[in-house]
């Protein structure tokens, strides 16, 4: 019987809960009106899952969470919070809770994920660990010499896996998105006979999570999914293996926070940032570097023509030096990592290509594709730094990641899992 406590100050959330809970067999399920309330229970009681709220009279979520884990570092703690920003949850998950939902909860997201924490939950009894000591990820090859592999070939491997990351304070930012994204990778591979291998290697600041999965699944639903499911990602994708590149979190110390602001942070928000915000708080140094990206809008425009008439090796790569220009420009700005993170990853793929690759359809897919993509960047410059009138600063990303993703899979061979779609793959 797995034990089941729901930690909310408000009966109505509790009263929910309960009704999603009701029709899952072989649970038992207990109540706390508040943190302190939750921290005296699980003193005296053992509970396998717990639904954490943030905002909490007497003691919060937080500090609930922290005291929860010091008695039953077993427990698997899932947060559900109105709080819908990053630094509340980077913050739980380094407490110890394993995964963040958002209020209002979706049932059928609730009722999918309920499935996988209770899957998981059996398999807890089970731990076991590979060392390997060459270096895998296509990130950095300036790591540490340790290393961590677990070879999967049976669920509850995978369930290893998940406890081996999330079941306790690791202080990895979207740990809890990536492992969960490997995690239902995996899944779809044990249904299809398909053993694979999860890798693990680090910097002093960065954890590099690499699957290894032979080939089986096609990058182009690899791509799609992660745009998805974990659209701000670093990853890399080659033919055998998807990589991720997760920043180790700096511990700051807690700011106390007034009822007031506490107040405010409990309200759901989307952290749209408008241009004109952000160019207020943008450092003047930057606006003479973006000025310089009209010329360099002109030169790529004009070495992605020059490619068509003539693609080789060499205009392949003017089209990257150009590229770069941008890359370099986006990476300094700290608000479009992402965005400056997706223009790398094209550059770097297109300087794998080869000039056996350039059939003429493809060449003037890619150079349509690239024009497009080109022009993108232009009006995002325009409408966040000239005119102004953007009023989300991020609204190029997802635009520009699908943009990325479709031109890659003008060269992805095919053959290999040409029946599978990414509807075939479970997530939650």
């Amino acid at each position: 019987m797995v034990k089941v406590l729901i930690v909310d100050d408000n009966d109505n959330n509790r009263l929910t809960l309960n009704l999603l809970l009701e029709e899952i067999e072989e649970i038992e399920v207990y109540e706390a009106e508040d943190g302190q309330i939750a921290v005296e229970m699980c003193v005296k009681h053992n509970f396998d899952l717990i639904f954490m709220d943030i905002m909490m009279p007497n003691m919060d979520g937080f500090e609930a969470t922290k005291l929860i884990k010091q008695v039953q570092k077993n427990c698997m703690i899932i947060v559900l919070s109105a709080l819908d920003d990053q630094a509340s949850k980077n913050k739980m998950l380094s407490l110890g809770a394993e995964d963040y939902l958002t209020k209002p909860i979706n049932a059928e997201l609730f009722n999918t994920r309920i499935k996988h924490y209770l899957r998981i939950i059996a398999h807890r009894s089970r731990t076991t660990t590979t060392a390997t000591s060459q270096v895998l990820n296509p990130f950095n090859t300036q790591v540490y010499s340790r290393s961590l592999t677990f070879r999967i070939d049976k669920e509850e491997a995978l369930g290893e896996f998940w406890d081996y990351w999330l079941k306790g304070e690791k202080n990895i930012i979207d740990l809890s998105d990536c492992v969960r994204l490997i995690y239902g990778f995996g899944l779809w591979l044990l249904k299809n006979d398909q053993p694979f291998s999860i890798a693990m290697e680090e910097s002093s600041d960065k954890v590099y999570m690499m699957l290894l999965h032979q080939g089986v699944i096609k990058n182009s639903i690899i791509k799609n999914i992660l745009l998805k499911h974990f659209a701000h990602a670093k990853y890399i994708v080659t033919k055998e293996m998807l990589s991720f590149q997760l920043d180790i979190e700096v511990k700051k110390a807690v700011v106390a926070m007034s009822d007031e602001t506490k107040k405010i942070l409990s309200k759901s928000h989307d952290n749209v940032l408008c241009a004109t915000e952000y160019i207020e708080n943008c450092a003047i140094s930057f606006i003479g570097k973006i000025d310089g990206l009209e010329a360099i809008n002109d030169e790529t425009d004009k070495a992605i023509l020059d490619f068509e008439r003539a693609p080789s090796k060499r205009t392949a790569m003017i089209i990257c030096d150009n590229f770069q220009e941008y890359a370099n420009i986006l990476a300094e700005l700290i608000d479009f990592a992402h965005l400056g993170f997706a223009v790398q990853t094209l550059i770097n793929f297109l300087s794998t290509l080869t000039e056996d690759q350039f059939e003429d359809d493809k060449v003037k897919k890619l150079s349509s594709m690239l024009i497009n993509l080109l022009h993108d960047l232009s009006s995002w410059r325009e409408n966040v730094f000239i005119t102004q009138v953007a009023r989300d600063v991020h609204y190029l990303d997802a635009s520009l990641l699908s943009s990325c993703i479709q031109i890659e899979s003008i060269f992805e061979e095919k053959g290999i899992d040409a029946s599978s779609g990414d509807d075939d793959i479970e997530f939650f």
